[in-house]
């Protein structure tokens, strides 16, 4: 089993290092990758790229949500074979907002949620429940409802907690979206595999990875600077410290990811 992280926000340092440990995942012949998972979302490109690679491993994929895994997290879940809860882990809420934070125009919202909801039934089909309940935390105007059940009216987004994930519906019973509970990564593949039937490692995020991820959450911070360096060099004469401080901070906005 080899256990590889995807932490904080999705972004492309995320995917070049999830990409990096599946590689290596397949070099050493592993069973199964499980995702050490603990996002409140990203960028949706990434998000793409990051479910393209995970296809591409011929083992068995789990995810453990340690804490959360909302909006793309919930996307990335998804095309696991199997999800685990912490406890007090959450999941859910995965409407495509902007960069910035604002709403996406109607017409254009309408557009992704549309897509987004077909690409996640392709992912999830004969996954029971894991369909709809995506679809659910994507489209707000889309009703959740099994048997005469109401699990999500229309006008608002899904999002569930461990507990909700593993409630049982239909005939016969099965599981909302969530395989199991467990306190950590050990204890679920003990109950998976049984004890002493697994050999663990652990990927290893290299001090560059850690960097770049920190740089990408900063850029914007170093965007704002990099212009307004670059603007109050052109109003002074000649080319000194602000012109080399603005090209230098643009330079790790645009570069700082590889």
């Amino acid at each position: 089993v080899y256990v590889i992280p995807v932490q904080d926000q999705i972004s492309r340092p995320t995917f070049y290092i999830l990409r990096r440990g599946l590689k290596e995942a397949i070099e050493q012949k592993t069973d199964v990758v499980v995702l050490h998972m603990n996002t409140p979302g990203g960028a949706l490109d990434v998000t793409f790229d990051i479910m393209e690679a995970l296809g591409k491993f011929p083992g068995q994929k789990l995810t453990f949500v340690d804490r959360e895994a909302m909006s793309a997290g919930a996307f990335i879940s998804a095309v696991t074979d199997e999800i685990y809860f912490a406890p007090n882990a959450v999941i859910g809420a995965a409407a495509p907002v902007l960069a910035t934070g604002g709403e996406v125009d109607k017409t254009m919202r309408q557009k992704i949620v549309s897509y987004l909801r077909a690409r996640m039934r392709a992912e999830s089909e004969g996954k029971g429940y894991r369909g709809q309940v995506i679809s659910a935390m994507i489209d707000e105007d889309f009703e959740l409802k099994i048997g005469e059940k109401v699990l999500k009216p229309k006008g608002e987004l899904l999002s569930l907690t461990a507990t909700e994930a593993l409630e049982k519906y239909g005939e016969p019973p099965r599981a909302l979206l969530g395989a199991g509970k467990a306190a950590d990564i050990d204890e679920l593949l003990t109950g998976k595999f049984g004890a002493g039937n697994y050999e663990i490692r652990y990927f290893a995020v290299t001090w560059s990875e850690k960097l770049a991820q920190f740089l990408n959450s900063i850029s914007p911070v170093l965007l704002g600077l990099g212009l307004l360096a670059i603007f109050v060099e052109f109003k002074t004469p000649g080319f000194g410290v602000f012109g080399i401080a603005g090209i230098a901070l643009l330079g790790i906005v645009f570069l700082g990811s590889y």
